[in-house]
Protein backbone atom coordinates (compact mmCIF):
# COMPACT_ATOMS: atom_id res chain seq x y z
CA UNK A 1 0.00 0.00 0.00
CA UNK A 2 1.60 3.39 -0.86
CA UNK A 3 1.83 6.16 1.63
CA UNK A 4 0.44 9.87 0.84
CA UNK A 5 2.72 12.15 -0.38
CA UNK A 6 3.25 15.04 2.57
CA UNK A 7 2.67 17.99 0.75
CA UNK A 8 3.50 20.42 3.93
CA UNK A 9 6.95 18.84 3.76
CA UNK A 10 7.31 19.23 -0.07
CA UNK A 11 6.35 22.93 0.74
CA UNK A 12 8.70 23.50 3.15
CA UNK A 13 11.54 22.79 1.31
CA UNK A 14 11.12 24.57 -1.95
CA UNK A 15 12.69 27.40 -0.87
CA UNK A 16 15.76 25.73 0.25
CA UNK A 17 15.99 24.03 -2.89
CA UNK A 18 15.12 27.10 -5.21
CA UNK A 19 18.21 28.46 -3.15
CA UNK A 20 20.64 25.91 -3.59
CA UNK A 21 19.89 25.57 -7.25
CA UNK A 22 20.41 29.45 -7.08
CA UNK A 23 23.88 29.46 -5.45
CA UNK A 24 24.80 26.76 -7.94
CA UNK A 25 24.07 29.24 -10.76
CA UNK A 26 20.74 28.62 -11.77
CA UNK A 27 18.89 31.94 -12.15
CA UNK A 28 15.67 32.30 -10.51
CA UNK A 29 13.01 31.68 -13.17
CA UNK A 30 15.21 28.23 -14.10
CA UNK A 31 14.93 27.61 -10.79
CA UNK A 32 11.97 27.59 -9.92
CA UNK A 33 10.92 25.52 -13.14
CA UNK A 34 13.48 22.50 -12.41
CA UNK A 35 12.10 22.49 -8.53
CA UNK A 36 8.49 22.11 -10.35
CA UNK A 37 9.23 19.48 -12.31
CA UNK A 38 11.27 17.86 -9.08
CA UNK A 39 7.77 18.37 -7.62
CA UNK A 40 6.50 16.05 -10.26
CA UNK A 41 8.54 13.70 -10.28
CA UNK A 42 8.04 13.43 -6.05
CA UNK A 43 4.44 12.58 -6.88
CA UNK A 44 5.26 9.83 -9.10
CA UNK A 45 7.97 8.28 -7.19
CA UNK A 46 7.07 8.75 -3.51
CA UNK A 47 4.17 7.05 -2.41
CA UNK A 48 6.07 3.82 -3.64
CA UNK A 49 9.43 4.62 -3.04
CA UNK A 50 9.43 7.61 -0.05
CA UNK A 51 12.93 9.29 -0.17
CA UNK A 52 15.26 9.29 3.72
CA UNK A 53 16.19 12.46 3.30
CA UNK A 54 12.98 14.32 0.99
CA UNK A 55 14.90 17.96 0.92
CA UNK A 56 18.43 16.02 -0.31
CA UNK A 57 16.51 13.87 -2.96
CA UNK A 58 14.31 16.73 -4.06
CA UNK A 59 17.60 19.02 -4.65
CA UNK A 60 19.21 16.23 -6.86
CA UNK A 61 16.26 15.67 -8.45
CA UNK A 62 16.01 19.82 -9.08
CA UNK A 63 19.26 20.01 -9.75
CA UNK A 64 19.36 17.24 -12.84
CA UNK A 65 16.25 18.79 -14.14
CA UNK A 66 17.40 22.14 -14.53
CA UNK A 67 20.76 20.84 -16.19
CA UNK A 68 18.66 18.92 -18.74
CA UNK A 69 16.78 21.93 -19.77
CA UNK A 70 20.35 23.49 -20.04
CA UNK A 71 21.69 21.28 -22.08
CA UNK A 72 18.40 21.15 -24.16
CA UNK A 73 18.16 24.79 -24.63
CA UNK A 74 22.19 24.73 -25.54
CA UNK A 75 21.13 22.32 -28.24
CA UNK A 76 18.82 24.44 -29.66
CA UNK A 77 21.17 26.97 -30.17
Amino acid sequence: MSAPVDEGQLRAVVPTVIGVLGRRGADFAAAEDAVQDALLEALRVWPENPPRDPRSWLTTVAWRKFLDATRAESSRR
